[in-house]
């Protein structure tokens, strides 16, 4: 009899102990359905405690994930600074704002021609009495005059003494100045990009560009326009030489003295920097353009950082 209480008082001890493990800590966790994670586990999974989203199909368990180390965000180089200082992307004029948002569209902005989406009738006058009318179909090309609200007149591409009007919506004159702006900004940001890439290869490639521009080699000296030294680029740029900018478009001349350049014009010269504001329908862009002379002649025109030909 002793044995068999002795023998029940270790089984209620055991059973007593189970329990009251089971109760605070074991009992609750399967009640919700959470896993215990070991300290291992939960290094690996970077400590989080945070729970997946629901993907829509279900909770999945979280992909262990390796730790990736944070950086608080790089700053841009020398080089990166450099290049887009002297070519900046391009601050250009929003169509809408361009066009008044339809209200006064610049005739410069005006496409060549436009195509209407219906059959358009013209009259022929002559000193005010109509002598003669034609009918174009939908497609023929017409070509815009004037825009007044929201009518567009239009003359007859093949007479062009045949003009009428026609709702500007019936035309195809908005899409064609929005695809003529939209090609233009893709093709300028574009042409920018290649620059800074085709800049940043040439500084990486040739140190000694590099400290001329951060000021480590002789600095070049702003000159005033009428300085004898600027006669021959003023003379260059009034000729046309450069057909992207005209002389009232340049805003600072710079003497940089004799210096070796590379690329198509390799050699030694006397140079001189011209930052321009080129003014066109889509806003003003600045650019910068290096001038190559000899014996107080003109060369050559370079780019100041590539040196290639402009």
């Amino acid at each position: 009899m002793k044995g068999f209480f002795a023998t029940l008082i270790v089984i209620c001890l055991i059973v007593g102990g189970a329990w009251f493990a089971y109760e605070p800590y074991i009992k609750p966790l399967l009640e919700k359905g959470e896993i215990i994670a070991t300290d291992e586990t939960s290094k690996s999974n970077g400590g989080s405690e945070e729970t997946p989203l629901d993907s829509g199909e279900g909770m999945k368990p979280a992909a262990t994930s390796v730790p990736v180390a944070k950086t608080e965000g790089s700053k841009k180089s020398e080089i990166d600074l450099i290049i887009e200082e002297k070519y900046p992307m391009p601050a250009i004029t929003p169509l809408m704002e361009i066009v008044d948002n339809w209200r006064n569209v610049p005739p410069r902005a005006f496409p060549s021609e436009v195509y209407a989406t219906e059959t358009v009738a013209f009259q022929l006058v002559v000193n005010g009495q109509s002598i003669g009318s034609s009918n174009v179909a939908p497609g023929t090309p017409l070509k815009p005059q004037s825009l007044s609200g929201d009518q567009l007149l239009i003359a007859n591409a093949a007479n062009p003494g045949m003009s009428t009007t026609i709702s500007v919506d019936k035309t195809d004159f908005k899409d064609r100045i929005s695809s003529r702006y939209n090609e233009f900004v893709e093709k300028v940001n574009a042409e920018v990009l290649a620059k800074r890439t085709l800049a940043r290869e040439k500084l990486e490639a040739d140190p000694s560009k590099l400290a001329a521009l951060t000021g480590d080699a002789p600095v070049a000296v702003a000159i005033d326009p009428g300085d004898p030294k600027m006669s021959a680029v003023k003379a260059s740029l009034t000729a046309g030489d450069v057909a992207s900018v005209k002389l009232e478009e340049a805003t600072s001349f710079t003497w940089n003295g004799t210096e070796t350049v590379g690329g198509q014009f390799a050699g030694t010269y006397e140079t001189a920097t011209v930052n321009f504001e080129v003014a066109t329908i889509f806003g003003t862009f600045p650019v910068s353009y290096k001038c190559l002379l000899q014996g107080g002649r003109v060369v050559a025109w370079i780019d100041p950082i590539t040196e290639d030909p402009v």
